[in-house]
């Protein structure tokens, strides 16, 4: 299949069904093909005459050409993707919505559509936009015209519309672009399938994601890493990240983004270089494809050069945002002073009068650029700023040439930048869009630079059926009995406990302690329905049980009680486990009780998990560092918190044939480790 894929996007031939000069997806596509020279056949058994060329009455009439482009309805577009497959075409691009995202009626269609391109023709789409080839001039794109110079950023979207803005945003920053690719609703073709083309092409340097689902985690992650094994950066926005924008995308797509903080566990943990939105997608992007491979490097210590007092103070400001580090580098300090007056040397106002010593900013450039890891100058470079522009670019390009580390030059403001930066970058300069765009694209360079990947095989789990599951309103559980039984098999401690039945008498509780807590077992949101009571003597808990199922009676829950005894400790945490979701098992931890709105730390990591792996998630949660800023908490031993999520990793190898989720709310931190009072613990489809 790749190799049809890779035909139709690098095509020699080209064909457009459904041509037509009153249609403006066709316009888009044709026009500028037909200017920039390309051969394209039209074809409309509709018309004798298009764009100023004979039409063609079918494709039949054109042969088997590389790249098709469907501009017909939906159910037609099966029918063109039928002819193509007999002819033996590269592929077919089908514009036409009306399929999966439509519901069960369109998903047959899809089904059809799947079933006509068989195993070997490509197809994009349905419900795309099409795709770029910049730089073969190639524009099977209806989503407008967009003049784009050729260079090495690669564009995938499953939205047809933030392909497009993508693709505005590379115009603005004067980027350069490869293959631009609106996959749709990837009936055939997917994210995969385009990632793995993209890896082999020879233009192609950065690649940037547009994403609603990956449909083939294993697939997709093997590219993912065959891309970083090249040198070839991967930056990814994942769309649906709340809940309300889920349910927008599921209902306009089809996609059903589950669980979106797992494709942040999965980015990091495969190197992919997240962004928060489009601006932020191209900012890094912009600042890698300039960097050739052997000068993107991590970058902690960033200086900046300014001509105005007020710019160096907003850079200040948005370091600060941003998280980016400018350090006060005070070992330059008297050097700088004895040439350049001002209050700070980071960021440096180099004020007027430097600016007529070209001599003294050559080598006051070359003594910044030896104290940090990357050196911004900010300046301007908007339409007609050139001639000005040239009194700082001059000697920072000079001292560029001799320097190791990026030397950056962005506006103050995220404006478009001019194309007349593009011999500068011949010299050594890079550029950049705004202040902020230029302390993100260097994020996005260090996250490159300093990411160490991680295999991630697939789990094995081993067959086997559940215990007794308990029908409820957040789906089917195992009782608590069984869920503290599963914990201790795996090692994960638990406080002492009896379970009373429903209709059973109370047995003894004297062994659990003198203060307990009284519980239903079999409610999932105990405390939602006030079904805990806490801090219980032994001698009140016949009545608290007698209370708790006259509770359960009027609620129409199960009527079993769990007594507990309580546990001390110095802090809480909890831990999760989430089986089914878009990429697979992932364990969660995150710190607990009041810490929740202090510290707000969560964390996790993608199944399988090693104990380098689990300590690394326990340092990042509760680690030393965390607790040195949270006043009057004690610091938590790392290895008990460790044990609960290797823990966690072989319940999920045990049970995960059956197991959906896992949440163990609160664990306990005492000084002799942890200890897990509850579990809800649902079964998956």
């Amino acid at each position: 299949m790749n190799d049809s894929l890779r035909r139709l996007l690098s095509p020699s031939t080209i064909a457009v069904v459904g041509a037509n000069e009153s249609l403006g997806m066709s316009n888009n596509a044709v026009l500028q093909m037909l200017e920039a020279g390309r051969t394209v056949h039209l074809v409309n058994p509709n018309r004798d005459v298009l764009y100023g060329q004979p039409a063609l009455a079918s494709l039949g009439a054109v042969g088997p050409v590389d790249a098709v482009l469907s501009l017909v309805n939906a159910e037609r577009s099966i029918e063109v993707v039928e002819e193509a497959a007999r002819l033996g075409c590269g592929g077919v691009i089908v514009a036409a919505a009306g399929f999966v995202e439509l519901g069960d009626g369109g998903a047959s269609l899809q089904a059809r559509l799947q079933a006509a391109a068989g195993d070997g023709l490509a197809v994009i789409g349905p419900n795309c936009s099409g795709f770029k080839n910049v730089p073969l001039g190639v524009n099977l794109f209806t989503g407008g015209r967009l003049d784009l110079v050729p260079g090495g950023v690669s564009v995938v979207s499953q939205s047809g519309f933030l392909v497009r803005s993508a693709l505005a945003a590379a115009a603005q920053r004067q980027l350069g672009v490869a293959i631009a690719i609106s996959s749709g609703n990837e009936a055939v073709c997917d994210l995969s399938d385009h990632l793995e083309v993209l890896v082999d092409d020879a233009g192609t340097t950065v690649i940037c994601l547009v994403i609603e689902q990956i449909r083939r985690p294993q697939s997709f992650f093997a590219a993912v890493a065959r891309a970083r094994a090249v040198g070839k950066p991967v930056l990814a926005l994942k769309l649906g990240r709340s809940d309300r924008a889920r349910r927008i995308m599921q209902s306009h797509t089809g996609a059903i983004a589950d669980a979106s903080w797992v494709y942040d566990l999965a980015f990091r943990e495969h190197g992919i270089i997240g962004a928060a939105d489009i601006d932020e997608l191209l900012d890094g992007a912009q600042l890698l494809a300039q960097l050739p491979a052997e000068r993107r490097r991590p970058v902690r210590r960033i200086g900046m050069i300014t001509t105005s007092g007020g710019v160096a103070a907003l850079g200040t400001d948005l370091a600060e945002e941003e998280g980016a580090d400018l350090p006060t580098l005070a070992e330059l300090e008297p050097w700088v002073r004895e040439r350049v007056p001002g209050d700070t040397v980071n960021p440096l106002d180099l004020t007027g009068f430097v600016m007529s010593r070209p001599e003294v900013m050559q080598e006051l450039f070359a003594r910044y650029a030896g104290a940090v890891d990357a050196l911004v100058l900010a300046w301007w470079l908007g339409e007609g700023d050139e001639a000005w522009s040239t009194t700082l670019l001059e000697p920072f390009a000079v001292a560029a040439a001799a320097a190791s580390v990026p030397f950056i030059v962005s506006p103050v403001e995220s404006t478009a930048i001019g194309p007349w930066v593009a011999p500068w970058r011949s010299r050594g300069l890079v550029f950049t869009r705004g202040i902020r765009s230029t302390y993100r694209a260097v994020r996005a360079l260090d996250s490159w630079g300093s990411f160490a990947a991680r295999p991630l095989p697939a789990v094995a789990v081993q067959p086997g059926g559940p215990p007794p599951l308990i029908d409820t309103d957040a789906g089917r559980i195992v009782g608590f009995d069984d869920a503290m039984h599963l914990l201790l098999e795996v090692g994960i401690a638990v406080a002492p406990y009896v379970v009373v039945g429903a209709d059973a008498g109370l047995p003894d509780v004297g062994g659990l302690g003198s203060r307990l807590v009284v519980k239903l077992a079999e409610v999932p949101h105990r405390t939602e329905l006030g079904a805990v009571m806490l801090d219980v003597a032994p001698l009140d808990v016949a009545a608290a049980v007698d209370r708790l199922r006259g509770l359960a009676a009027t609620a129409g829950v199960p009527g079993a009680v769990a007594v507990q005894g309580m546990v001390a400790g110095h802090g809480e945490a909890f831990a999760g486990l989430q089986g089914r979701t878009d990429l697979g098992p992932a364990v969660l931890l995150g710190l607990g009780g009041v810490l929740v709105e202090v510290a707000r730390r969560v964390g996790g990591r993608l199944l399988p998990v090693d104990a380098a792996t689990a300590g690394a998630l326990v340092e990042e949660v509760a680690g030393a560092a965390v607790f040195a800023s949270l006043r009057g908490q004690r610091p938590w031993e790392a290895g008990p918190l460790t044990e609960v999520v290797l823990g966690l990793g072989e319940l999920w190898r045990r049970h995960g044939s059956w197991l959906g989720s896992v949440d163990i709310n609160p664990l306990i931190v005492t000084d002799s480790g942890v200890m897990a009072v509850d579990a809800l613990m649902v079964a998956g489809g």
